[in-house]
């Protein structure tokens, strides 16, 4: 690898997935830097990390002090925003990561907040959008017979909880804060299998140059219902939806990553769910099946290249997720430590199956070539869900 060239920075490399995103960019010949709290032992063991300071992470400090933090850190090259909060921090704060010496390719503010209000783009694309609103605790209350059942609230991350009736909501708003905000959305019936996304990265000029789908097998169960982790996924080409997902974002006059995610409804229609504005988790999953969105970004931002469009996928990658930290711990509700361990077994099946179908298989955070940093994280995972499934008895 050549360390001349200028690094990658990743924040939070910690983190299974944004240590994954680490390692694929390394496999296509990028340098990586960035931060990480603290630095774990495959950070420090990789052999695609060239260099990693300690930071906090953006959701622990004021954003004065991640400024700062960046500002000293003397780390200069091509920035990638992995979570929406940073992505965020990123579009607000510019000039300041020019100013640094950092290159890179975001959403403008504006187009972020119109990305969030999903039913004014009903009409940009083919994909229709599941209906989505901000409510007050009370006002649910005063209406909650009024609603359309079945329903989602969305309030925290891994926190999405469905709804069958106005007397189960009701019971939940009661138990809650009195001046509490909900994201209420349609629920689109379906199975884990249904839901997918498009990864697209749109250049400077706002049109998209790479592109990716994917669909989702298994996720990880929380307490709330399944809408947990991601836990196996496949390589799929879907055409309807990368060419929305292209319309609704070229509407928005998008810059830089999204990810756009989807469920298809009982009669075939695909609903948008989400836009997410920074690289997606799956992007790993991208990368193994020949995407190309990684090399296509660098080139974007290092060089300033001008790059065609081009969806390189193969559609023939599995993905098995690495989960290691505290960030991508699914919180199964089951009783005592047998049902992990059979969510496990069940996973290992998977994983064996695609391993024996198919020639192009990842799991997320482990390469052969980085095999101290892949056992490192391997063991923490093992670890993890033993310490989880003890805690569970």
């Amino acid at each position: 690898m050549n360390k001349n060239k200028m690094p990658m920075i990743i924040h939070d490399l910690q983190d299974s997935q944004m240590f994954a995103l680490a390692q694929a960019a390394g496999r296509v010949g990028i340098p990586v830097s960035g931060s990480s709290w603290p630095i774990e032992p495959w950070v420090e063991s990789s052999v695609y990390v060239q260099n990693s300071i300690e930071m906090r992470c953006l959701s622990e400090v004021i954003t004065g002090t991640y400024a700062r933090q960046w500002k000293l850190s003397g780390l200069q090259g091509v920035w990638l925003p992995c979570v929406d909060d940073v992505a965020h921090f990123t579009a607000k704060y510019k000039d300041f990561f020019d100013s640094i010496g950092m290159h890179f390719l975001i959403p403008s503010l504006a187009s972020m907040e119109k990305a969030i209000v999903l039913e004014e783009l009903a009409d940009v694309s083919s994909l229709k959008v599941a209906c989505m609103r901000s409510a007050s605790a009370q006002d649910l209350l005063e209406h909650v017979h009024d609603e359309r059942f079945p329903l989602m609230i969305k309030s925290t991350r891994n926190a999405y909880q469905k709804f069958d009736d106005a007397e189960s909501l009701r019971q939940f708003i009661s138990s809650n804060e009195e001046g509490a905000f909900y994201r209420i959305q349609e629920y689109i019936e379906g199975e884990t299998s249904s839901m997918a996304s498009a990864i697209v990265l749109f250049d400077k000029d706002s049109r998209p140059v790479r592109g990716f789908t994917g669909r989702r097998l298994t996720v990880a169960d929380t307490k709330f219902g399944p809408f947990g982790e991601t836990l196996v996924a496949k390589a799929e080409w879907i055409p309807e939806l990368y060419e929305g997902a292209c319309a609704l974002l070229s509407a928005l006059q998008w810059q830089g990553f999204a990810e756009v995610e989807c469920k298809q409804a009982v009669n075939g229609d695909w609903y948008v769910m989400e836009i997410n504005p920074r690289v997606s988790g799956w992007t790993c999953l991208a990368e193994a099946d020949g995407a190309g969105l990684l090399a296509a970004y660098y080139q974007l931002c290092a060089y300033d290249m001008h790059l065609e469009e081009a969806c390189l996928q193969r559609s023939q990658a599995d993905y098995v997720r690495m989960i290691a930290t505290c960030y991508h711990d699914p919180e199964w509700d089951i009783d005592a430590y047998k049902g992990i361990w059979r969510k496990c077994k069940r996973l290992y099946i998977l994983w064996r199956e695609y391993r024996q179908k198919h020639p192009w298989r990842l799991l997320g955070a482990w390469d052969s070539n980085d095999l101290k940093a892949s056992l490192l994280i391997g063991w923490r995972t093992a670890y993890r869900v033993f310490k989880l499934s003890r805690m569970k008895f």
